[in-house]
């Protein structure tokens, strides 16, 4: 049998509008500084689309018997798709999780650099 293509979901863009509106408004509830707000949204904004504007193609080279029936082919498909979608969804919901520790971390350094003073060396 020759090699079946399986056609992976188009790459879905991310709605920056939308991202950037929900990280504003999270921004919001934690403060009114509009500065606080604008630079981490800005700094948000440049982390989540260097890491969501990627896209994995994943290639088989899966060998199948010829011999095998019509109907184990389409049970074979269906569980390639399965187990694609599972790991697809897996990946999403790390992803998520990484831009929501990303999140704390960057409200973090902001209050940091806002709270400390700048230093200065002095050479001793």
């Amino acid at each position: 049998m020759a090699a079946k293509i399986i056609a992976f979901p188009d790459q879905s863009v991310p709605n920056a509008t939308e991202i950037e509106n929900v990280i504003r408004e999270w921004l919001s509830r934690l403060s009114e500084d509009q500065e606080f707000i604008d630079t981490v949204a800005d700094r948000m904004m440049s982390f989540i689309m260097n890491y969501t504007d990627k896209w994995v193609e994943p290639t088989f080279d899966l060998v199948v018997p010829p011999t095998l029936s019509r109907e184990d082919r389409k049970t074979l498909l269906e569980s390639i798709e399965k187990g694609v979608d599972d790991t697809a969804r897996q990946v999403q919901e790390m992803v998520n999780r990484i831009i929501i520790e990303r999140f704390f971390l960057e409200v973090d350094m902001y209050q940091s650099r806002k709270k400390e003073p700048h230093l200065v060396l002095s050479g001793k």
